[in-house]
């Protein structure tokens, strides 16, 4: 217990050891020539390492190396505090997250580096940058059609052409069905982000039949190939991984359009403790070098005319695949198909039987 004597007085010994374990905000103490003897769990799980690997060297170095000039000289300068190191973000983090550290002197000659992990935040402020922007720019078009052809309604007269009338309704009509259709994705956008409910075994061949069952019954007219592999099982929120299903099968379907037939396949096996799918389709494609706006909301590759919609769908789809531990990445060639990765996580090896 002797790497914890900087943290504990005499009397609290044992409480001020137990307590730096139990704060959710990473902490390590050290010493004045760099070195680290103690770090926390939450530091630990922030990184994916032991605690006890932070421990016995200056692990600053390894693992903030764009602020570790400024922590050895904050150190060399004990006890008198360095306040330029108060709630510094910390540049470009291998692990992606958005931190921010602080670096406090302690009585005995040692320090208290804390990290405090703003990601989440910095999750809820894009998103509400998105809601704006999707309010104030992407609902102003229908809302501004409504106003200009009620307006042509009412300023009719008696012998006003009734198929006027009846296209300016229609035109009224659609831009409603539009402004009602980017607020549900709004809403959407909002819960895909939210903390999956508890995982449970989820039987994703089962879903991806059930999804295409559901866009056949919408379009019977449609010739089509589907393959769905079967025992492609998931863990995760049953709910939320047919959404994210649903949002890949769906855009898969619109942009076959202009083919004579529907070629959708869903296939995949599990690596290690991950499940890796692969949706393919033989619909127009896209060119790749585009492929960074393909999860940004309101970023779309193709027109309306195209079959684009409110861009939000596949951004939805790759938030409810980060919510459930996953992620999406796409590769696609113009006029030849595009393929969506999936990789979630799989079931647990005590749970891996099917029902």
């Amino acid at each position: 217990m002797s790497d914890a004597a900087p943290l504990r007085n005499a009397a609290e010994a044992g409480a001020s050891v137990d307590l730096i374990d139990q704060l959710p905000n990473g902490l390590a103490v050290l010493a004045a020539d760099g070195n680290w003897l103690r770090a926390n769990a939450a530091l630990g799980d922030l990184w994916g390492v032991a605690p006890a690997a932070l421990v016995g060297h200056a692990a600053h170095r390894e693992r903030l190396p764009a602020l570790a000039a400024r922590i050895d000289a904050a150190l060399a300068q004990l006890p008198v505090a360095d306040e330029t190191l108060r709630d510094v973000a910390v540049p470009d983090d291998a692990t992606g997250r958005h931190l921010r550290l602080t670096l406090r002197p302690l009585a005995d000659g040692t320090a208290l580096l804390q990290l405090h992990d703003d990601t989440a935040l910095k999750r809820l402020e894009a998103q509400q940058e998105t809601l704006a922007f999707g309010i104030s720019h992407e609902l102003r078009a229908p809302v501004r059609a409504i106003e200009q052809f009620a307006r042509r309604l009412l300023a009719q007269d008696g012998t006003a052409d009734p198929q006027t009338a009846r296209d300016h309704l229609q035109r009224i009509q659609q831009a409603s069905g539009h402004a009602g259709g980017l607020i549900d994705a709004l809403l959407e956008t909002m819960r895909a982000s939210r903390p999956p409910r508890a995982a449970a075994a989820v039987d994703v061949s089962l879903l991806g039949d059930w999804i295409c069952a559901e866009l056949q019954d919408t379009d019977p007219g449609r010739a089509t190939e589907i393959q769905i592999a079967p025992d492609l099982w998931a863990w995760g929120d049953e709910h939320a991984l047919k959404q994210l299903l649903g949002k890949l099968l769906h855009n898969a379907w619109k942009f076959s359009a202009q083919r004579d037939t529907v070629r959708i396949t869903l296939e995949g096996e599990r690596v290690g403790d991950r499940l890796q799918l692969r949706l393919r389709d033989a619909g127009r494609g896209f060119d790749m070098r585009y492929a960074e706006r393909l999860f940004v909301p309101f970023r779309r590759l193709h027109s309306a005319d195209d079959g684009a919609g409110h861009g939000l769908g596949l951004a939805i789809a790759q938030q409810l695949a980060r919510a459930q531990g996953g992620h999406i990445r796409v590769e696609s060639e113009p006029d030849a198909g595009t393929t969506f990765f999936i990789e979630l996580p799989a079931v647990p090896d005590e749970d891996a039987a099917a029902p």
